[in-house]
C-alpha cells in the first residue's frame, strides 16, 4: 500500500427522531431532549412495544416533499432517511464538482421488512409455500417488502441520484453495520480507492414483526414508564432498547482533495476497528474482550493513546448485557486513564437505529471533537454500581475532546470503533 492518505468529515446530513437537522438535533442531544415517544394511542396500537424514536410524521412529510418521485416508487422508509441525509450531506460539503468514478457509497442497513400479509398469499390450504401462487401475486406485493426493496437499494438509490460511479457497498452486519460502512469508506479513501465517500447507515424496522422480534429475544423494554425515560442505560433500572429509525450519513474526503476545492471540514477520521467476539449470536463476550478489541485497533490505527482520548460515544443500548459488558471493555482498554474519560449514550436520545444507529452516533462524536462539548446520558438516576464510569448523567458538559471514539456493537457479536481527531486551526468549520 501507498502512503497513507489522511481523511477529513467535510459533510454531515441526518433524519431521527430529534429532526431533520443536524444543528437542531445537535441542539436537543446537548439540552437532553429525547425524541422517543409513544407507539399508537392504544395498547392495540402500539403493539409489543410501548415508545420509539421515530421520525415525526411532520418530518416524514418534509422527507415526503423533497424527494415525490422516490416517494412515489419506493415506499420503504430506511430508503427515503437515507436518500434525505446523502442529501443533507452532500450540500452541507459544498460538494459541487468531482469526478464520479472516484466517488462512493457505503451504507449500513438493515435487512428489511417482511410483511406477513405478502407471505400469507404464498401459501396453498396444505400450508406449504406454492411457486405458483408466489409468481401470480409478486407484482401485488408491497412496495417496502423484502422481496421488492432489498437492503441494497438505498446505497443504489443515492448513488444514482448523485452520479457517484465510484464503489458501492451495502453492510448488514446487525448494530454495527453504518459504524463497519464508516470505517470502510475511510479505508478505501486512506489507501486511494476514492476520493470521496457518502458513509453511514439507515433503518427503520417499527412495524409488527420488528418489533415483536426484539420481544422475544428479550431485548427490548416494555416499560411502562413515560416514554422518554424508557431508555436508561447503565442506569440499575434499565429494561432493555427502546428502537428508533432514521439515518446518519457522513461526507468523508481525502484531505487534499479537499483542500483543493478549498473546503473546511469538522474532524479527522484518525482510525478504525473491527472484531467480533466469537462468543454468542445474542449476547456479548461478558468482559468485553471483542470490543475490546476493536477500541484497541481503532487506537491502533490512528496512533492515539488512551489518555489521548477525552470522550467515548457509547453504544449504551440500556441492555442488561451489553452495559456491563461495554464498561468492561473500555476499563480494559483505557485503564487508569478511564478516571479522566467522559462516556455517554445516544440512545436514549435517538432510540436505537439498529443498522443505523452508527451513523447518527458518529455525526455527534464528530460534533464532539469540533466544539469540546459533550451530550448528556439521560435518565441515569440510579446508577448500577457494576458501570462506574463518568457516563456525563448531569446534563452536556465542556471539556476539552482533542480525539474520541465512536463504538458500535451488534448481534452476532460483530464490533467497531472509529478514532475521530480534531483538526489543526485554520482547517475546521465552526457553523454547528
Amino acid at each position: 500500500m501507498s502512503r497513507r492518505r489522511r481523511v477529513l468529515v467535510t459533510g454531515l446530513g441526518l433524519a431521527t427522531s430529534l429532526g431533520l437537522s443536524v444543528e437542531g438535533a445537535w441542539r436537543r442531544a446537548l439540552a437532553g431532549q429525547a425524541g422517543i415517544k409513544p407507539l399508537g394511542r392504544s395498547p392495540e396500537e402500539r403493539g409489543p412495544l410501548p415508545a420509539a424514536g421515530t421520525v415525526s410524521e411532520e418530518d416524514w412529510g418534509t422527507i415526503v416533499s423533497a424527494f415525490p418521485a422516490e416517494a412515489g416508487t419506493e415506499g420503504e422508509r430506511r430508503t427515503l432517511f437515507a436518500l434525505w441525509a446523502a442529501s443533507m450531506g452532500v450540500g452541507d460539503a459544498r460538494l459541487t464538482a468531482a469526478d464520479p468514478r472516484r466517488c462512493g457509497v457505503v451504507f449500513g442497513a438493515g435487512l428489511g421488512i417482511v410483511r406477513l400479509e405478502d407471505e400469507a398469499r404464498w401459501f396453498g390450504a396444505d400450508g406449504l409455500s406454492d411457486a405458483r401462487r408466489f409468481a401470480a401475486g409478486l407484482a401485488e406485493v408491497r412496495r417496502e417488502s423484502l422481496a421488492r426493496n432489498p437492503s441494497d437499494r438505498a446505497a443504489s438509490l443515492v448513488a444514482h441520484k448523485f452520479g457517484f460511479s465510484g464503489v458501492n457497498a451495502t453492510l448488514t452486519t446487525a448494530c454495527a453495520s453504518a459504524t463497519q460502512a464508516i470505517g470502510t469508506a475511510y479505508r478505501m479513501i486512506e489507501r486511494g480507492d476514492a476520493d470521496v465517500m457518502l458513509a453511514g447507515g439507515s433503518d427503520s424496522m417499527i412495524h409488527p414483526v420488528g418489533l415483536v422480534y426484539f420481544v422475544l429475544l428479550g431485548a427490548a423494554s416494555t416499560s411502562s414508564a413515560p416514554a422518554a425515560t424508557i431508555c436508561r442505560p447503565f442506569d440499575r433500572r434499565r429494561s432493555g432498547l427502546v428502537m428508533g429509525e432514521g439515518a446518519g450519513i457522513v461526507v468523508l474526503e481525502a484531505k487534499e482533495h479537499a483542500m483543493a476545492r478549498g473546503a473546511l471540514a469538522y474532524a479527522e477520521v484518525a482510525g478504525y476497528g473491527s472484531s467480533l467476539d466469537g462468543y454468542q449470536v445474542t449476547a456479548p463476550e461478558p468482559n468485553g474482550a471483542g470490543a475490546a478489541c476493536a477500541m484497541q485497533a481503532a487506537l491502533r490505527d490512528a496512533s492515539l493513546t488512551p489518555a489521548e482520548i477525552g470522550y467515548v460515544n457509547a453504544h449504551g443500548t440500556g441492555t442488561r448485557l451489553n452495559d456491563v459488558a461495554e464498561t468492561r471493555a473500555i476499563k480494559s482498554v483505557f485503564g487508569a486513564a478511564s478516571a479522566a474519560l467522559a462516556v455517554s449514550s445516544s440512545k436514549p436520545l435517538t432510540g436505537h437505529l439498529l443498522a443505523g444507529c452508527g451513523g447518527p452516533e458518529f455525526i455527534f462524536t464528530v460534533l464532539s471533537v469540533q466544539n469540546d462539548e459533550v451530550h448528556p446520558t439521560i435518565n441515569l438516576t440510579s446508577p448500577d454500581p457494576a458501570c462506574d464510569l463518568d457516563y456525563v448523567p448531569e446534563g452536556a458538559r465542556r471539556r476539552p475532546v482533542d480525539a474520541a471514539l465512536s463504538n458500535s456493537f451488534g448481534f452476532g457479536g460483530q464490533n467497531a470503533c472509529i478514532a475521530v481527531r480534531k483538526l489543526e486551526p485554520g482547517r475546521a468549520r465552526h457553523d454547528h
